[in-house]
This record gives structure tokens, sequence and C-alpha cells, in this order.
């Protein structure tokens, strides 16, 4: 298993991974345009230069789950970096230890990048996450005022 930049990602590989992501996090979002979702992962999440930046879990040309890294995400944590988003393991592909590898290598990624936290928001599945290695911090309101979730973090 690989971590693959969005960038360096055929085509029908990304528009898959666009689709996947839309068709998902639509249904708790009212506001979410597919164009907007198309243009951040074509456009934002592909520039391989500085944050934000798109990872696609990769095994032989197969795609098993993606996720991005951020600069910031919620307006109630600002100078809170990097954080980990949009994760995303393929629906046929769950339960078989692929978001711990995605989590892991996606983690380490960020300590290759110079940083010694990283941080990610949830509303589901805590246990997976302080399972793997992320440790709760608090409670913290979504951007939108929508509801809760929670702030997780792991360290160096």
């Amino acid at each position: 298993m690989e971590l693959v930049n969005f960038s360096q990602l055929d085509s029908g590989v990304l528009d898959e991974i666009i689709k996947i992501h839309y068709n998902h996090w639509s249904q708790f979002t009212d506001f979410m345009v597919y164009e907007d979702v198309e243009n951040k992962f074509k456009n934002i999440f592909t520039d391989d230069s500085s944050l934000p930046i798109g990872y696609a879990l990769m095994d032989n040309g197969k795609l098993y789950g993606f996720c991005t890294l951020k600069k910031d995400n919620l307006e109630s944590c600002k100078g809170l970096t990097p954080w980990i988003s949009s994760v995303m393991i393929i629906p046929e592909e769950r339960g078989k230890g692929y978001g711990r590898q995605l989590l892991d290598l996606i983690t380490e990624k960020t300590y290759e990048m110079g940083y010694n936290k990283v941080y990610l928001w949830t509303d589901k599945a805590p246990e997976f996450y302080q399972k793997i290695g992320f440790h709760y911090d608090r409670d913290v309101e979504k951007n939108n005022g929508e509801g809760m979730g929670m702030l997780f973090s792991r360290e160096k």
C-alpha cells in the first residue's frame, strides 16, 4: 500500500474519488455542490507544493481509500494545523484494516512535512480513532453550527 498524491492519479481514479466523496458527504450536508467538490479535488488538492493536499491509498492501481490534509479546518480551532479531513475507505474495503493503514501513512506524511502533531474532527466512530492512537481533545462545534463533534489529535 502506498499514498499517492492526487496530482499523480489517473483522471479516472480522481473522478471516482470525487464521486465517492460527494455521494457520501452530500447526504449529511445540504449546501454541498458537486462542481465545488470537483474543483477542490482537481484544482486545489492536487497542488503538491503546500497544504491543502489530497492523497489516495493505492495498491497496484487499485483505490482503497483517500483523505486530504488541510492547514485549517474548524473556525473554533484557529491555530491548530495540519488537519486530516475527508477520510474515506471504499465501502467494499471497509473492515479490513485499510482505515488504520491510511491514517498511519498520512500521519507519517505530516511528520515528514515537519509537523509534530496532526488533528482531525469527527462526529462518527470515535472508538476507532482512539483505538489507532488518536487522542480525544474536546468536543467542538461544526463550522456551520449544525451540531457537535470531537477533536482528536496524534503526536509524534
